[in-house]
């Protein structure tokens, strides 16, 4: 499962497939043409500008949607529940 973000910014109806994510692996290509691989979606802000929060490599990251442009679950990928 794949959520892209337009070019008007993340759709409602992505953001509620991103919760449905939390607790899982995931990866997190971001707008730089960056990649955060293989981190937990801890939780999705639903707030009106949001952001994902991740836990990678030991530290947590709170990225905000405007810089997210994919998000993907990793085979295997249930997170520590």
């Amino acid at each position: 499962m794949g959520v892209q973000q337009s070019e008007c910014g993340m759709r409602p109806e992505d953001r509620v497939q991103l919760s449905q994510l939390e607790g899982h692996r995931v990866s997190v290509a971001l707008a730089d043409g960056s990649r955060i691989d293989d981190c937990e979606l801890v939780s999705v802000n639903r707030g009106r500008r949001g952001h994902l929060w991740v836990h990678a490599n030991g530290g947590d990251a709170f990225l905000p949607f405007s810089q997210v442009s994919d998000v993907w679950e990793v085979q295997g990928g249930r997170g520590r529940v």
